[in-house]
């Protein structure tokens, strides 16, 4: 009797240890529905094609993370994130980079999802907008050219031009040695802005380079900054100019390069006129050789103009004459195409005396004829002949007679060779050049539209 007694106390025992043993295992059991939780989490992202942006947030679970993904197929990102240690707070931070070819402006949705080890899903949407501005402003100085010269007394002239792609935020503009300084806002909706303004050089106390800055900022922050430079000094006079190059009538020969005039309202300012063709460009030199003066284009940009040996030449869109200025102070060249107000003759003839070889005294039906330029400017003639020890010349566009055409030289008289580019006029009773003692062979250029002429010995 006490055998079964006992038999049954230990059964009753086994199975309520049994039943505790197993209540204990349901306790173990996950039975958590409550979600993951996402804090934090930026979920509009403004970017742009080729750019880095970064997923930002805090996640927490009572029982443990289990895992983390990030997916959006069309850039092929499905990155895992693995939390074998199942931590109930993690901190993400994942760095992606936009595909460079993607479209700007277009708009993109991505999945950010949380899991914990229950099974529980968490999954946010982030936007990512590829609107940001990456394009920083642009700023050009149209004045003053860098590199250009002004005198101690006079003013500067500043005119800068600011421009962004979306929005312009502000403009600076300093010198710190003139103590200058001016910062604008732009109202909204600024694409662009011109900045003018005049500044007085001191008499005293300011010489060598000045550096001017200029800085445009845009709404989202980006920045560019320039600079010019002018050379402060007393005025360094400069008397003569030249014009050299393929469109001229000695290419590329320094020695007989095209001499320039002033300008008589402004003598800061030389000019020029000549034919130009496309391609054979033009550079000004201050004296007949390459050295020290040299004046063309900036070979990184060739809306400048520099004094380098190293500079470029200065090419217009097309064929024709132009009038051209070039002020070597502040280093700005301006040109108009000329309007051609005369007829094409087709023949042109050295009228005067004392040619070798002929018996031309002065009678139009013995004039010499000249040869249309061989670069195919019908406004251009062209002779190579022998004068003696005492020769004068004009020009005629006929033999039977002095009329219509008769041309000599606003300045004639007797004269030293070579002539460069002296200005002819046309009409009865102009002058004649007479050269004495100056025997050998020339060659004449004629244009009878600019009214034009040089003589170079021949080579």
């Amino acid at each position: 009797m006490i055998s079964k007694l006992f038999f049954r106390i230990f059964l009753s025992t086994v199975l309520f240890s049994l039943f505790i043993f197993s209540s204990c295992d349901d306790d173990n059991e996950i039975n958590d529905a409550s979600d993951p939780n996402i804090s934090n989490l930026t979920t509009t992202i403004s970017s742009a094609p080729g750019l880095e942006f970064v997923f930002e947030g805090s996640i927490t679970d009572d029982n443990g993370i289990e895992s983390i993904n990030i997916n959006y197929d069309k850039w092929y990102l499905d990155k895992y994130i693995t939390l074998d240690d199942h931590l109930k707070e993690y901190n993400l931070n994942y760095k992606f980079l936009v595909p460079a070819d993607e479209e700007p402006n277009s708009s993109h949705t991505l999945k950010v999802s949380a899991m914990d080890i229950a099974g529980n899903i968490t999954t946010y949407d982030v936007v990512v907008t590829l609107d940001y501005d990456t394009t920083k402003p642009q700023v050009t100085f149209t004045s003053p050219i860098s590199g250009s010269s002004s005198t101690v007394g006079d003013s500067v002239e500043l005119n800068i031009d600011f421009s962004d792609n979306k929005m312009l935020d502000s403009v600076i503009v300093i010198n710190e040695i003139l103590g200058y300084e001016v910062k604008l806002k732009m109202p909204d909706n600024t694409l662009n802005y011109n900045f003018t303004d005049s500044i007085e050089i001191p008499l005293t106390g300011i010489s060598g380079a000045v550096e001017f800055t200029a800085i445009g900022i845009d709404k989202t922050g980006n920045e560019t900054t320039t600079y010019t430079t002018v050379l402060i000094g007393e005025k360094d006079e400069i008397y003569n100019m030249y014009a050299v190059g393929s469109s001229t009538w000695y290419d590329w020969d320094p020695s007989k390069a095209t001499e320039m005039w002033k300008n008589p309202e402004n003598e800061d300012w030389f000019v020029v006129e000549f034919y130009y063709t496309v391609g054979n460009g033009i550079k000004f030199i201050g004296q007949l050789d390459w050295e020290p003066n040299n004046w063309g284009t900036d070979p990184n940009d060739s809306s400048r103009i520099i004094n380098s040996q190293s500079s470029g030449t200065i090419e217009f869109d097309e064929d024709g004459y132009y009038h051209v200025e070039f002020n070597p102070y502040t280093l700005e060249y301006t040109y108009e195409k000329m309007e051609i107000d005369v007829e094409i003759k087709e023949n042109m003839y050295l009228m005067g005396n004392g040619f070798a070889g002929y018996d031309l005294d002065w009678n139009p039906a013995d004039a010499i004829p000249m040869e249309k330029d061989s670069n195919g400017n019908p406004y251009v003639f062209t002779i190579n002949i022998e004068i003696t020890e005492d020769t004068s010349l004009k020009f005629i566009g006929q033999t039977d007679g002095w009329e219509p055409f008769d041309c000599g030289f606003e300045v004639g008289g007797e004269t030293i060779l070579p002539v460069n580019y002296v200005k002819c006029k046309a009409g009865d009773g102009s002058q004649d050049l007479k050269f004495k003692d100056q025997a050998g062979t020339y060659t004449i250029t004629f244009d009878y539209f600019l009214l034009r002429a040089t003589i170079h010995e021949y080579n």
